[in-house]
């Protein structure tokens, strides 16, 4: 079932925010303000990477938490049967920490205990841990739908250590996802007017538009200080552009226009070919789908300097590296998912340029 919420308050993000090194040693202290016994859910590389020092921190704090290791999607089924687990085990605040699948799994588990939320990302992949929504799967991991919630998260705590060490190619899928907020809310246009868009849009653009500028210029340097384990001020900016300000993006818009043929690419793909992409990350489809968007948005002049950006931090740059075959069968099936979507104008001309965009990620 949907669980679509229209709600028009606007939820910009977080309740708190913490973003710095040596940040497991203090998220006891953190947690505590919410609740007295957390219901931990997290992935199993995750949890190896921050529980020595994170541990001993709620343990000073007196946390009796509960631990779930977590290695499934994220599905309404899944999600009422761990809420239940959490009641019964009467705890008082959800604490997700992994990536992207696991900060959405926690906010769909929460909603369902009735549990506040706190979210420690592992990674920088996506802006998951920071958005009032969770994106929902089959238990076979093909797309469903989105579930909007009516409230912020009540934390987002953030270790640069953490970060640091993840592996370069999460932090590049981080960036290329967060860089597509500009392209995807131009959906169909070059240009974008605030004469022409509503102001909540369009304030969503400008700040697209930053984003994208200081992820192209610092979004290189980052990733080799990652590739290096090293903390540096490119990464923690990095950082905060694909957690923080891109979850505000995604936020103002209500997760809505934030996302167009990019976004709806990546749900395709996860639809259509779940077990052909299954290795693939969330950035790195909707990397190689930017291609046909921008193609849609009359700026293909755009792609070779994408395309080389993306080279650079060795992203996958088609269907085929995505696991995809990109036959004319493959490809007349996600041309269909997207015209079926809000996102592609209903007209010949319109399905002749979409039709052209597809052949973009071949």
């Amino acid at each position: 079932m949907e669980k679509v919420i229209l709600d028009p308050a606007i939820k910009f993000g977080a309740g708190r925010y913490r973003q710095e090194e040596h940040l497991l040693e203090e998220c006891g202290k953190e947690i505590v303000r919410f609740g007295k016994k957390p219901y931990i859910i997290a992935g199993k590389r995750a949890w190896e990477a921050v529980r020595e020092r994170l541990v001993p921190g709620m343990e000073e704090e007196k946390l009796e938490y509960v631990l779930e290791i977590y290695p499934g999607t994220c599905s309404y089924e899944a999600a009422k049967e761990y809420a239940e687990k959490c009641i019964q085990a009467r705890c008082d605040e959800i604490v997700g920490i992994g990536g992207g699948v696991i900060m959405d799994f926690a906010k769909a588990v929460g909603e369902y205990a009735g549990c506040g939320v706190v979210n420690m990302p592992t990674s920088i992949a996506t802006c998951a841990a920071f958005t009032t929504m969770s994106v929902m799967y089959t238990p076979e991991g093909a797309k469903k739908d989105c579930w909007r919630f009516e409230h912020e998260i009540d934390a987002v705590l953030v270790d640069l250590d953490v970060i640091a060490k993840c592996p370069i190619r999460y932090a590049a899928a981080g960036i290329l996802d967060a860089m597509a907020k500009k392209i995807e809310i131009q959906n169909g246009k070059p240009k974008m007017y605030l004469t022409e868009n509503k102001i909540d849009l369009f304030s969503a653009y400008k700040m697209a538009e930053y984003t994208y500028e200081v992820l192209e210029e610092f979004g290189p340097q980052a990733i080799e200080d990652i590739r290096k384990q090293k903390v540096t001020k490119a990464v923690a900016d990095i950082t905060f552009i694909n957690i923080a300000v891109t979850g505000v993006i995604a936020n103002i818009t209500k997760s809505f226009s934030q996302s167009a043929l990019g976004h709806m690419m990546y749900d395709g793909v996860r639809t259509h070919f779940t077990q052909e992409a299954k290795g693939a990350l969330h950035g790195e489809i909707v990397a190689v789908a930017l291609f046909t968007q921008l193609y849609y948005n009359r700026l293909s002049e755009d792609k070779e300097a994408l395309k080389l950006f993306m080279k650079g931090m060795d992203m996958p740059l088609s269907l085929k590296e995505l696991g995809v075959e990109p036959t004319e069968k493959n490809l007349d099936t996600l041309e269909a998912y997207l015209i079926d979507s809000p996102y592609v104008e209903q007209s010949e001309e319109s399905y002749k340029l979409l039709h052209e965009a597809m052949k973009q990620m071949i």
